[in-house]
């Protein structure tokens, strides 16, 4: 007992030594340690990990760890990626019209709020912003939303060209307005079902795809959801599939199975990431879709004070009375609200002149800009410019030059020509 008391009061006075070591190099003074000098207290203090220091934020309010560091650092690597996309990219035969189904899973599982606010609200978010994205990557395409709740499947956009179209319905889910709320369980098999409904009229020379959102673990079929698996495959679909959970075994085989991709979302930002790498065409197979050549049809607008204000306009597969703007078909005169459609009367694809010109930058990229070393620059002579020729900002960092017509860019410049511009300012 005495040796356990000994032990104690020594490690009690080596403790309180440190203490007071402690104290004295903030500056606290008294005791043997209090002669530590100012330059001693600022060695110290330099030492200490300053996180907060390290915040930023950006043009969007945004806050981003470590500021430049770590923009730098994720500009490379979407060049990087760029770069790794190029090299393959004219080998690449891709699907320009595309039909895709996004199914959302609605069930109680959405709920659970491991992402703030919770799983669905992030879904809603990054969905309104996949939904823009990808119609600028794909002016031909048409989307379509869907839902799992209470083991059913249900409807919530029919395919459609507008992108305002499935925003205004992405900002009602977790709500009763039109049965919207989360409940119950999700539902697999039901959800494939609905989707080879969907797809089934697309023309041969669409591509049809399937995007699960699902933060569910499980599943409640009402039979064989690899039956209906396999029915995917012979229709010649490919089912994608984000979790937010964990990985599944029934959804691993579906993306297997029909050729998509399976991806598991730690994060929102890993969850936005995911869903930008399928904004752009997917690769296509010939004996999937076979190259055919496409009638399309420029319609005519109609505006609000037309000839024929109140006349029958098409929209999904009923006909409403259209009470704004409409379009009507070059062949056979029926109206349709949004582009780009099939007519609903003579089947004719209805697109605008737009869409083609946005669908080009897939045809014909822009080509990769070359780095140029700061050493290059320095010998270059007067009239090499030291800013930027997009944004006007000075070239620190990496300086990047066009091949065609030799003017600098920065690298977040050169990210963004790329990934959004698609055309060079200097050689347009």
């Amino acid at each position: 007992m005495g040796g356990t008391r000994g032990r104690g009061a020594n490690a009690s006075t080596s403790r309180a030594e440190e203490d007071r070591a402690m104290a004295s190099a903030f500056g606290g003074g008294g005791g043997s340690g209090g002669g530590v000098t100012d330059a001693g207290n600022s060695a110290f203090l330099s030492e200490l990990n300053q996180s907060w220091k390290e915040i930023e934020e950006d043009e969007d309010g945004n806050l981003l760890v470590s500021g430049s560091k770590a923009r730098d650092k994720r500009l490379r690597e979407r060049r990087e990626k760029l770069l790794t996309n190029a090299s393959t990219a004219k080998r690449i035969r891709r699907g320009m019209i595309r039909f895709v189904q996004v199914v959302i899973d609605l069930s109680r599982a959405s709920l659970i709020s491991d992402m703030r606010p919770s799983r669905l609200k992030v879904i809603s978010e990054e969905l309104q912003r996949f939904v823009r994205t990808f119609f600028d990557s794909n002016p031909l395409s048409q989307l379509s939303l869907s839902c799992t709740r209470n083991g059913l499947a249900k409807v919530i956009t029919e395919l459609s060209g507008s992108p305002q179209k499935h925003i205004d319905h992405l900002k009602l889910l977790g709500t009763q307005k039109l049965g919207l709320d989360c409940t119950g369980d999700a539902s697999v098999q039901n959800c494939l079902d609905l989707s080879l409904k969907q797809l089934r009229d697309v023309p041969p020379y669409g591509h049809r795809e399937v995007l699960f959102l699902m933060t569910s673990l499980t599943t409640c079929d009402p039979g064989d959801v690899f039956a209906s698996i396999d029915q995917a495959r012979a229709n010649k679909m490919h089912c994608s599939v984000i979790g937010l959970g964990a990985e599944v075994f029934v959804l691993k085989s579906l993306a297997e199975k029909t050729g998509g991709k399976y991806h598991v979302a730690t994060s929102e930002a890993h969850l936005q990431n995911v869903l930008d790498q399928y904004a752009p065409p997917p690769p296509a197979l010939e004996k999937e879709t076979p190259s055919s050549l496409v009638q399309m049809g420029f319609p005519n607008f109609v505006g609000d004070h037309g000839t024929r204000g109140d006349a029958l306009c098409f929209v999904g597969p009923e006909s409403d009375l259209s009470k704004g703007k409409s379009f009507t078909c070059p062949r056979c005169k029926a109206r349709v609200k949004d582009l780009p459609q099939a007519c609903h009367v003579c089947g004719l694809s209805l697109v605008s002149s737009a869409h083609l010109a946005r669908s080009y930058h897939h045809l014909f990229p822009v080509p990769l800009f070359l780095e140029v070393g700061p050493v290059k620059q320095e010998q270059g002579a007067a009239n090499v410019p030291k800013d930027c020729s997009a944004c006007g900002k000075p070239l620190e960092s990496l300086t990047l030059q066009c091949p065609e017509c030799k003017e600098l860019y920065c690298i977040t410049c050169d990210v963004f020509i790329h990934e959004q511009l698609h055309n060079c300012p200097g050689c347009g």
